[in-house]
């Protein structure tokens, strides 16, 4: 009894969302959030109606309403319908970029959020790498009037004439949000805004072809790549950015056709050929103070020589992971694993592994180094380790709702009770927002033959909840 009476109060309030008075409208709303956490029983209440398209269309309400609109729709955002009907919302997708590209908007960050959780669907990512966001750009000339002659000297001078042109263009919405990406980092772009959450969402939209040759197309071969801007982010303070990035990169390693891209043959300066060179950002993080012996420095990369006596590891093991499973993936090709032993990777990896706790990664460490150490021949000139590469034959994206959900503060919260019983086979994989413990595995893919590993969902394949 006590329930239904809590139901018919709910449904009354959720009448006052449209009220004129936006006092009345931020009342309404505030006192419905609190409905809206992944153990509320009662926020099945807003799949009813156009509940979901009327906190869409609050996002553009005054400041306080649009904030509890977004947190809303966040924590809701862990529902397959949800996401599906703000999907197919019109113009929201295109609003949430416009609310994030805005170097003065307050609710960027959580706009991100939003986005990162919208995209774990396969239909939402697919739309956002299509999508050009419209932009009208006004022109105004204003132009004075000629100077009076002498005939007329007493006569007052005509008004200036102003002529408008305007002028509407679109602009890739990927192309806006890795712009903002790296011009936001520590608040640079927008005060209010760092714009980590991204990072996320680079991650989602990689598991598609279109993502990833997004990530590694340029017009011409000296032009710089998308993926090789954001590839500095692996030492980032941030974990959220920190992760993102990592399991974009990995994503992106599996375009096999592009391996030699990724890795310079040498440690000279990468000439203008389209090479992004990998290989320095996914070392960097996994290099503690080891001092190594002169020869061996001079086969490692220059930055990665007479490192600070504070130089500290990866701390996070799943980011650990994702890195190693990376340069496992890219010495699959013949060419990167020479590169990979002319330029001290062993190195590298031995000392990291001596110094690691987590089994699984260990263990990723040890199936790297196995290729490293192999004996290179007539037969391993064609690659025997098959990472598929066509669409058809690439994992399957992680169907949406199989993972857990983290809120904005990085907590992790329950599943989505709606999602259908798991299959106890299967593991979560931990949250690269908090550090993972030794004894928990980095991932649920270690045991599995190389050609089995599968993209990396986002930083921590985790849902965010306000």
């Amino acid at each position: 009894m006590a329930s239904q009476s809590t139901t018919d109060q709910l449904l009354e309030v959720f009448g006052f969302l449209t009220d004129p008075q936006a006092p009345v409208r931020r009342i309404a709303l505030a006192s419905l959030l609190p409905y809206t956490a992944a153990d509320a029983p009662e926020r099945k209440l807003f799949l009813r109606d156009s509940h979901i398209e009327q906190l869409a269309t609050m996002c553009a309400d005054v400041e306080l309403i649009a904030h509890d609109a977004l947190s809303a729709l966040i924590n809701l955002s862990n529902q397959l319908e949800v996401v599906q009907r703000l999907d197919k919302y019109p113009g929201y997708l295109a609003g949430l970029v416009r609310m994030i590209i805005d170097d003065k908007a307050v609710l960027s960050d959580l706009a991100c959020m939003l986005l990162s959780n919208m995209t774990k669907l396969d239909s939402a990512a697919r739309d956002l790498v299509a999508l050009h966001v419209p932009f009208r750009f006004v022109d105004a000339d204003s132009t004075a009037a000629s100077a009076p002659g002498d005939a007329d000297e007493a006569a007052p001078p005509e008004p200036k004439k102003q002529k408008v042109e305007t002028s509407e263009f679109e602009l890739p919405a990927l192309d806006l949000l890795l712009e903002v990406f790296l011009k936001g980092d520590d608040k640079k772009y927008n005060p209010n805004a760092t714009y980590d959450f991204l990072a996320s969402v680079f991650a989602n939209v990689s598991l598609l072809p279109a993502g990833r040759a997004f990530l590694l197309s340029t017009p011409d071969r000296k032009a710089e790549p998308p993926l090789a801007k954001i590839i500095s982010f692996t030492e980032h303070p941030s974990t959220i950015r920190r992760g993102g990035v990592a399991s974009t990169i990995k994503n992106a390693a599996f375009e096999k056709a592009g391996h030699t891209r990724l890795i310079a043959p040498t440690n000279d300066p990468v000439a203008d050929n389209g090479c992004i060179d990998l290989l320095v950002q996914l070392l960097l993080p996994l290099c503690g103070s080891e001092e190594f012996d002169i020869d061996i420095l001079d086969e490692l990369p220059q930055d990665l020589q007479l490192l600070p006596p504070d130089k500290q590891r990866e701390p996070d093991a799943q980011i650990r992971g994702i890195l190693i499973e990376t340069l496992v993936l890219l010495a699959t090709t013949r060419a990167n694993r020479e590169a990979m032993r002319a330029r001290g990777v062993y190195h590298i990896i031995k000392e990291a592994h001596l110094k690691e706790q987590t089994p699984a990664v260990k263990e990723a460490m040890v199936r790297l180094v196995n290729l490293l150490m192999r004996d290179e021949g007539a037969d391993t000139a064609v690659e025997e380790v098959d990472v598929p590469t066509d669409a058809s034959e690439l994992p399957e994206v992680p169907a949406f709702g199989q993972s857990g959900f983290v809120s904005a503060s990085g907590e992790q919260v329950a599943k989505e009770t709606a999602v259908e019983e798991e299959d106890p086979a299967v593991e979560d994989e931990p949250s690269a927002s908090a550090p993972v413990t030794e004894a928990e595995p980095v991932s649920h893919h270690d045991n599995l033959p190389l050609s089995k590993l599968q993209p990396e969902e986002d930083e921590d394949e985790m849902l965010l909840e306000v």
